[in-house]
């Protein structure tokens, strides 16, 4: 019984594996929670995230990603100046990343590593935060599904901020270089993403 039951197994596995685009061109789109932390956590509360992918992935295991990325956040009440309607802070920004499978079987765990450039679009009253483009090194990991053509990924990942001068005026700064005060602060995301592979 037990033989019997384990063959079932393993030949619905092989029908699945079998069935599963997952080689090839990939288009997700999803969105999620994106924030701050250290002293940028504390000026800048979480918000919505959002992103469009196009992936290729030549073997199961090995996928190259460019994307675009984007985010809404508001500030703490203490760094406005005045009144404000609307996000506060608006992300737009692109990326390019490696992902490698830890398997190739459809329910496929991964990590993610790249380059990414964002641009920050400062929308309230504030002397702490100022319109700037930031350079950021993400890395993270995920789980993606293939079934048939569709495609699930859900994912975190965490932003090394190469450059926060949009934040260079935020008090307190916890890092002092010449007279500029920045920030050591990064960003995280976490996404659900669905989509299809061709």
């Amino acid at each position: 019984m037990v033989g019997v039951l384990g063959a079932g197994s393993a030949m619905a596995q092989e029908r699945l594996e079998s069935s599963a685009d997952m080689r090839g061109l990939t288009f997700l789109i999803g969105g999620g929670i994106e924030g701050y932390t250290n002293s940028l956590g504390s000026d800048i509360n979480p918000g919505l995230g959002y992103g469009v992918t196009v992936a290729i992935k030549p073997t199961k295991v090995l996928g190259i990603e460019l994307g675009y990325s984007g985010a809404i956040n508001n500030f703490d009440r203490r760094v406005l100046t005045g009144s404000t309607s609307g996000p506060d802070l608006v992300r737009n920004g692109a990326h390019a990343l490696a992902t490698l499978g830890l398997g190739a079987a459809p329910l496929q765990p991964y990590v993610l590593g790249g380059l990414g450039l964002s641009r920050y679009n400062v929308r309230a009253p504030t002397l702490a935060f100022a319109d700037d483009t930031v350079a950021n090194i993400p890395v993270g990991g995920g789980l993606r599904l293939h079934m048939g053509s569709f495609t699930a990924d859900a994912r975190v990942h965490y932003n090394f901020l190469l450059d926060q001068e949009f934040a260079a005026n935020a008090p307190p700064g916890d890092v002092t270089i010449g007279d500029r005060n920045f920030s050591s602060g990064g960003s995280y995301a976490g996404t659900l993403n669905i989509g299809a592979t061709w």
